[in-house]
């Protein structure tokens, strides 16, 4: 055979195994498997009785029966064998997302490394800045000396606008120019998509995010474990400090502990009496921020580098405003306050050092969120590379990853989701006419976004240098200031985030390499990303519709149902903020969530855990709905294709076990408390069991009756 026809029948060949959807298994198998298992090429074998014995083993897991725990029995022997590789142990929950997003950022850093491999000679703009950008983010390059010398700029800064009273709007402008540090900020300013007009930006105005995750310890250090929990807090905070300031750095620590008492409580403050809708949404102008507020905005936003001030900003909590500028006005340049400000930014300075970032770490990943490890060094790479250069990153792991094949069957999957979920609001029975017509024009507007953005804004090309990451990251925190400051009132557009407030930062927007998916209510849209589109999510060469089902099928039935959750709910069809219940429906949707957080309180409670669940009531509709969702599709699918009924009923076996084995997740009981606290999803075995409690065809089918711990006295599925 020529050269040329071989080509030609190999192309044949991979483009009909892609039509066929069966990889070829058994030669790898016997290599990978078998060899390891010689007894299955023993003469002596017994294949029959080699799987009695294991299904034998598969139907009595201990004493955990599948009416009182479906999750347990399922994941059982999972939960007790799986050990995570040593550099994963920074992840407090194991579970599929973690696990391929860990997954992820290693693809990102070969993706990376391999470019400066092919890049390093040439002397392009881009490939100069990036090059310089990345040795930054190494072990080589990364020396404490630079970082004491910023945290000592930083002081300078400081205490030059502290001497006079009058400088507190320029003051806090400064401070906000850095996102990376302006988390800790008592009014943060940040650039949002209009509640109330959503394709356009505007400014809005809110608090920060405390340091402690336990916040009953800023207003009681009475009890043994609170006094025990803010001395280690003063102790990093004291070390810190001495990381780049020594021994005798002369800081009262207790002064940043105080601060954030007196800003805690400012979240307390009540004297403005407020309406439904004001909790959400408040327009101020310059004009009511000066009289009713005492907040010169006209001057804030000028300092903030607007050459003309915007006639309004939006905030969510006048309260807090009100309460938090009269404190600010008495005490922003006290003593007791400056040390706040030094250590909000030396804080986060410290986490980009090789070895200081182990400090932080101490207290806020293993004391307050129970990691075993701190996150790898390496993956800095990541978090910082992905502030500076999203649109590279997006469209590198685009051009390694992207698989149109799945992109087409998540789109069909979804369209039929979508108009299942229609089909279940048409028949409900509590929604009362208008209410119901503006939760269906909700479902036909809602939007699919699949893989990235459709249009991602250039990087800037920056003069980085090598050898200084803090220096790297202030020019692009500030160029993206300003970009910021040029997109008030005008379209909006893709503008990718990170929570620097997390451990490891997060990403939470956009990015292409994203493990997750997500619902926005301000476009009325579902993003699913490219980091998603993987197995073990979706995998069409082996699994069938029943995995399918239960891994992106309910993800995306979960989504949509975020449209018409506690907070979608509250915005139309085109993403606006807007009433559209009335208040008997409202009322009836009030029950449902407090009869929902009930049985999720009470779920826990079988294991000893006490929680409040009304944190998550969005995540557990969300679940409960997706989940009904799914279980319809799937009978829609047994009919169409005409499934006999002992096939029906080992496919919905099947689906419900799936459905329990992708919730599977591994948790230290020293970290449930702080995930309780700080996630706004329950943990997974309460998302498997409470949804599946509620199916009338689960309890059937596993004969759960009243009195097993999988029964609840209501199979309200929220739209059912």
């Amino acid at each position: 055979m020529s050269t040329h026809k071989k080509l030609n029948k190999e192309k044949v060949n991979k483009k009909t195994r892609k039509l066929v959807g069966l990889t070829s298994f058994e030669s790898d198998f016997e290599k990978d498997f078998i060899i390891k298992n010689s007894d299955f090429l023993s003469t002596n074998f017994h294949l029959d009785k080699k799987i009695i014995h294991d299904l034998k083993t598969a139907i009595s897991p201990s004493k955990i029966k599948p009416q009182d725990d479906f999750y347990s029995y399922i994941n059982e022997r999972w939960l007790k064998s799986f050990n995570p590789e040593y550099k994963q142990n920074y992840i407090v929950q194991f579970d599929d997302f973690r696990l391929i997003q860990d997954k992820v950022y290693k693809d990102l850093i070969e993706i990376i490394e391999e470019y400066i491999k092919t890049h390093k000679n040439t002397k392009t703009q881009f490939d100069t800045s990036f090059i310089n950008f990345y040795k930054s983010t190494t072990k080589k390059y990364n020396k404490k000396d630079f970082f004491v010398k910023h945290a000592k700029n930083v002081i300078e800064i400081i205490d030059e606008l502290l001497v006079d009273k009058r400088n507190l709007w320029k003051f806090l402008a400064k401070l906000n120019q850095n996102e990376i540090v302006n988390w800790g900020l008592p009014l943060i300013w940040t650039l949002n998509p209009d509640d109330k007009e959503p394709g356009i930006f505007r400014s809005y105005i809110g608090g920060p995010t405390l340091s402690l995750i336990d916040l009953n310890v800023y207003f009681d250090t009475t009890s043994d474990e609170n006094k025990k929990y803010k001395a280690k807090y003063l102790k990093n905070i004291d070390e810190i400090f001495e990381f780049f300031f020594g021994k005798n750095h002369q800081f009262n620590v207790e002064d940043v502990f105080n601060v954030e008492v007196k800003i805690a409580n400012a979240f307390s403050c009540n004297i403005i009496k407020t309406t439904n809708d004001s909790y959400i949404y408040n327009k101020i102008t310059s004009k009511e921020a000066m009289e009713k507020f005492e907040f010169d905005w006209n001057e804030y936003s000028r300092e903030l580098g607007f050459e003309i001030p915007p006639d309004f900003f939006i905030t969510s909590d006048l309260n807090y405003l009100l309460c938090i500028v009269q404190l600010l006005l008495k005490e922003w340049n006290t003593p007791e306050w400056r040390t706040y400000w030094i250590y909000i930014y030396i804080r986060m300075i410290i986490r980009f050092d090789k070895n200081g970032y182990q400090i932080y770490y101490n207290f806020h990943g293993k004391f307050e969120r129970g990691m075993l490890t701190s996150a790898p060094f390496d993956l800095y790479k990541i978090f910082s590379l992905g502030f500076a250069y999203n649109t590279f990153l997006s469209n590198e792991y685009i051009l390694k990853y992207k698989n149109e094949q799945v992109i087409e069957y998540v789109k069909l999957l979804a369209q039929d989701l979508k108009q299942v979920f229609i089909r279940i609001i048409k028949r409900n029975t509590w929604l009362q006419p208008n209410t119901k017509k503006e939760a269906l024009k909700k479902l036909y507007n809602l939007k699919l976004q699949i893989a990235s953005p459709k249009k991602l804004a250039p990087d800037p090309i920056l003069d980085y240098a090598e050898y200084d990451l803090w220096e790297n990251l202030k020019m692009i925190c500030y160029w993206r200031h300003n970009k910021a400051i040029s997109l008030e009132g005008k379209p909006v557009e893709d503008f990718p985030v990170l929570d620097w407030s997390q451990l490891p930062p997060k990403f939470v927007s956009t990015q292409a390499y994203i493990v997750n998916a997500s619902y926005t209510p301000s476009s009325n849209s579902i993003y699913v990303p490219l980091g998603y589109l993987q197995k073990p999510f979706i995998d069409l060469d082996e699994r069938g519709i029943e995995y399918n089902l239960a891994h992106i099928g309910f993800t995306l039935s979960h989504e949509m149902s975020h449209a018409l959750d506690d907070l979608g709910s509250k915005y139309d069809e085109n993403g606006k903020l807007k009433n559209w219940w009335t208040p008997t429906d409202s009322e009836r949707f009030k029950k449902i969530q407090e009869d929902v957080v009930k049985q999720y309180e009470a779920f826990a409670l079988y294991d000893g855990i006490k929680f409040d669940a009304w944190p998550s009531i969005g995540e557990d509709l969300a679940d409960i709905s997706g989940l009904t969702i799914c279980r319809e599709y799937l009978r829609d699918f047994q009919l169409k294709n005409k499934d006999i009924l002992p096939i029906q009923d080992l496919s919905f076996k099947m689906f419900f076990t799936f459905f329990a084995f992708q919730q599977r997740q591994k948790i230290s009981k020293r970290a449930i408390q702080a995930q309780l606290r700080t996630n706004p999803h329950p943990l997974d075995k309460y998302r498997c069991n409470v949804p599946l409690s509620r199916l009338i065809v689960f309890r059937t089918i596993f004969d759960v009756k009243k009195g097993d711990k999988m029964w609840w006295h209501s199979t309200n599925r929220i739209w059912e």
